[in-house]
């Protein structure tokens, strides 16, 4: 369990940097092995030969990254800046060992709604990280170094925060247009790495503005949001949002006053509410062995309905109703691609399937992403806290799966069918016994 979520948080590293969806990501991680890096030389990784960058040719360089994750309250949380700040002086090529680095670190700023599964006693806050490092810069490894920095800080904050995991924190690498927004109303950062090499400190250059602007502690915006259209956007700096699939919509990013004018209403996503999730639970457990078929079954018809809507509207037989609050999330990626699989060929199979439960999972939906709303709730990680606090009370995978769903079992699903059903909705693979 250990090993799988350290390769989840270096693969989530590599999808902030390069834009990957999950499985490519992985692919990408796959090829080579990194290891973590921290405020000491890792153990067992040999020195780069020009640590410091002060050979010919190299030049001091900076990139900010945004972090946001779920922080316990006062001082612990605050903590979380200096954490993170050193957590980048020593970082790792994996080709060529390791080198140190420099960041200063603004925030944590609290954020009201984040998207991400809730996390009992903690609050979502936003963190921006210009780290600093001198080599010879190419396009490759300058990709190297922001996976090393999102490493090492996923590493540090997991190691701090026990409680967090990858559904918990995200890192997303930035334009430096978007850090000076992020940055303009702060005069100083709120933590650097304390005992990085003089020759990588105060080079930053991100500083106060002289204009008169809101400071950062005076405003608070939504991390996430869901437009008129059904697309998300995500901030990477102060109401400056970029669209979940800017690649594949060929979206710009835009500012908050923008999107409201261009594309809304506007949604903010936030966490399902304890009422809804509780529905959830009950439902699960009164559907016993029939829950994940039913689940499966109930959110392809959703999206099934939400797809024959747009096709009215637009043409298109395509929606993003239901996907909308994380589509750049493996969680998502892994619901919708087993709603329009597993959920289709399950459809016409009544004895495998729990009419009330379909119903209290439609409800809830429906509610969750309606355009009525004033919010967003996402959908696949906001099902998967309710399934995993309901398996836990049941008796396990088990209890909530019939027998298609056990691995090497008579008339099962194909492995990797139920290996990717158990992955999203339990949040790991699947014991090596089923």
């Amino acid at each position: 369990m250990t090993k799988d979520r350290t390769r989840k948080r270096k693969i989530r590293a590599e999808m902030a940097v390069t834009g990957l969806a999950y499985n490519n990501a992985a692919a990408t991680f796959d090829a080579h092995e990194v290891p973590d890096a921290g405020h000491q030389p890792p153990a067992g990784v040999p020195m780069a030969d020009d640590p410091l960058g002060l050979g010919d040719g190299t030049e001091l360089f900076t990139a900010p990254l945004m972090v946001v994750t779920m922080l316990p309250p006062g001082a612990e949380g605050l903590a979380a800046a200096q954490v993170i700040a050193d957590a980048v002086d020593y970082l790792v090529d994996p080709a060529a060992g390791w080198y140190r680095a420099y960041a200063e670190v603004y925030g944590p700023r609290p954020t009201r709604e984040s998207g991400m599964a809730p996390l009992a006693g903690h609050r979502p806050g936003m963190l921006l990280v210009q780290v600093s490092a001198r080599r010879r810069w190419t396009t490759g490894n300058l990709h190297d170094f922001l996976r090393d920095a999102a490493v090492a800080i996923l590493a540090a904050l997991a190691a701090r925060y026990p409680e967090i995991t990858e559904r918990h924190v995200a890192v997303q690498a930035l334009r430096m247009e978007s850090a000076e927004q992020v940055v303009s109303g702060e005069p100083e950062p709120t933590a650097r790495t304390d005992q990085a090499h003089p020759s990588l400190r105060n080079n930053h250059l991100l500083r106060k503005g002289t204009g008169e602007q809101e400071t950062a502690d005076e405003v608070s915006y939504p991390f996430r949001l869901v437009d008129a259209h059904d697309r998300g956007w995500f901030a990477v700096g102060a109401a400056i949002y970029r669209c979940a699939g800017a690649e594949q919509h060929g979206a710009e990013p835009a500012s908050l006053e923008d999107l409201k004018s261009e594309r809304g209403p506007l949604r903010p996503v936030v966490p399902a509410s304890e009422h809804d999730l509780d529905r959830l639970r009950a439902a699960f457990a009164d559907a016993g062995p029939k829950a994940v078929a039913s689940l499966l079954v109930a959110l392809y018809r959703v999206a099934r309905e939400h797809a024959e809507g747009e096709y009215e509207r637009s043409g298109r037989m395509q929606s993003g109703r239901l996907y909308a609050g994380g589509e750049d999330n493996w969680e998502t990626v892994a619901m919708r691609s087993l709603i329009w699989g597993l959920g289709v060929d399950l459809a016409d199979k009544p004895r495998r399937l729990h009419g009330v439960m379909m119903d209290v999972v439609r409800d809830v939906v429906d509610g969750w992403v309606t355009p009525s709303s004033d919010v967003y709730v996402e959908v696949a990680n906001n099902i998967t806290e309710a399934f995993q606090t309901a398996a836990a009370a049941a008796g396990g995978w088990q209890a909530l799966a019939d027998e298609h769903f056990r691995i090497g079992a008579r008339f099962a699903h194909s492995k990797n069918s139920v290996e990717a059903a158990h992955a999203w909705l339990m949040g790991q693979p699947p014991a090596a016994d089923g």
